[in-house]
């Protein structure tokens, strides 16, 4: 279960770490929630109603398959840190913006 769970750690490392070298972008999965959360809110609106808001909160977020696949594959071609956070980094996208969000 150690094991497991530094590893789970570890992958959430790599992908936090990859975030914060580009701080305006966000990985797909990310892109693919806000985009989720903004078609809710539109038929929230038709209805006169709301989506709560906790859920435009930053979320927490589940490690991307692409993550760990990126690891994996890492170890077993014993690529250097350095080129696998570039890869990292190079997967991330533009962050959507939501109806309402103000910057």
């Amino acid at each position: 279960m150690r094991l497991t769970a530094m590893s789970y750690n570890l992958m959430r490392v790599f992908e936090e770490i990859s975030k914060t070298q580009q701080p305006e972008l966000i990985h797909p999965s990310d892109k693919k929630y806000s985009e989720a959360l903004e078609i809710r809110q539109q038929q929230a609106q038709k209805r006169d109603r709301f989506v709560n808001p906790l859920f435009f909160q930053a979320r927490i977020s589940r490690i991307s398959s692409y993550t760990i696949r990126a690891v994996q594959n890492a170890i077993i071609t014993g690529m250097s840190l350095q080129c696998f956070m570039s890869s990292l980094v190079a997967r991330l996208v533009s962050r959507p913006q939501l109806i309402g969000e103000h910057r």
